[in-house]
C-alpha cells in the first residue's frame, strides 16, 4: 500500500475535531517527506483542515456549517507536542477552574518548557509563558497549587485569606507523600514567600511545622500579604503578615 494510502486510512481514523500532528502519524519517522505531501494533498482536497504550522483536523459537520475544534480541543493541542505533555493551564484560567475568582478569561495562560506565543483561534486566545519546572504528569496537580501561591496578591475579585482557605482544602486530602513532593518541587523552583506560605498552610494542616521549608528561608525576612491573624495564627511563625 503506497504512503499516500496509508495516511489517508490513518487520518480517516481520527475523530473528527481532534487535532494532531504529523508526528503522531507512525509513518512520519521514515518517510517524512512523502507523508507531508499525503497531508498536503488532503488539505488542498478539503478534507482535513491546517489549525496552525503543522497541526491538522478534520471538520465536524454542524447545523451552521463546518466547526473548528472544541477549546478544550484547542488547548490540549498546545498542551501537547508530539504526543508528549509539554504544559499545563495556569493564570486566570486556572484561578477560575479552583473557584478563587469568578472571572473567565478569553485568554487562556499556559505555562510550557518552550517559548512565548500568542494564538488567536477565534473562540479563544492561548498564551503561552515559560515555565523551568520540568513538565510531568503526575506533578501538574501540585504545581498549579503552587502558582496560586506565587500570584495570590494577584487573583482578581478575591481575598487572599479565601484564596489561601481554598487551597488549604485542597491539600488536605493529599497522602504524605504528595504532600513531600509538593514540598521538594517548592524548595526547588519557587520563590521564599511561596515556601513561607506552603509553610503556612502546611502548618495549620499538620499542626506543626515543616523542618525543610523552614530551613530554606531567611529569618529576618519578613513577608506582607495583610492576612487575618485569627485564621491563621501560626502567620508570624513564617514571618508572615
Amino acid at each position: 500500500m503506497s504512503i499516500n494510502q496509508t495516511i489517508q486510512d490513518r487520518i480517516r481514523s481520527i475523530p473528527a475535531g481532534q487535532v494532531f500532528g504529523y508526528q503522531e502519524l507512525p509513518e512520519y519517522l521514515r518517510a517524512p517527506e512523502a507523508v507531508i505531501k499525503a497531508v498536503s494533498r488532503l488539505v488542498a482536497d478539503k478534507k482535513i483542515q491546517r489549525l496552525s504550522k503543522g497541526k491538522f483536523y478534520i471538520p465536524k459537520a454542524g447545523i451552521l456549517g463546518l466547526r473548528k475544534p472544541s477549546d478544550g480541543e484547542l488547548i490540549r493541542s498546545v498542551i501537547y507536542k508530539d504526543g508528549h505533555l509539554r504544559g499545563y493551564i495556569t493564570g486566570l484560567a486556572l484561578f477560575n477552574r479552583l473557584g478563587l475568582t469568578t472571572q473567565v478569561p478569553r485568554t487562556i495562560t499556559i505555562a510550557i518548557n518552550g517559548g512565548r506565543q500568542m494564538k488567536d483561534f477565534g473562540s479563544i486566545r492561548i498564551k503561552t509563558v515559560i515555565t523551568r519546572i520540568p513538565i510531568k504528569e503526575e506533578n501538574i496537580e501540585f504545581i498549579q497549587y503552587l502558582d496560586v501561591l506565587k500570584d495570590v496578591k494577584k487573583i482578581p475579585d478575591s481575598d487572599v485569606n479565601d484564596a489561601l482557605k481554598i487551597i488549604k482544602n485542597k491539600l488536605e486530602g493529599l497522602h504524605s507523600e504528595d504532600v513531600q513532593r509538593l514540598v521538594s518541587l517548592a524548595v526547588e523552583y519557587y520563590s521564599p514567600q511561596v515556601r513561607a506560605l506552603l509553610g503556612l498552610l502546611y502548618t495549620a494542616i499538620k499542626g506543626s511545622s515543616n523542618a525543610e521549608l523552614k530551613s530554606t528561608l531567611n529569618p529576618t525576612t519578613k513577608y506582607k500579604l495583610d492576612l487575618n491573624s485569627k485564621l491563621w495564627p501560626s502567620a508570624r511563625d513564617w514571618n508572615i503578615n
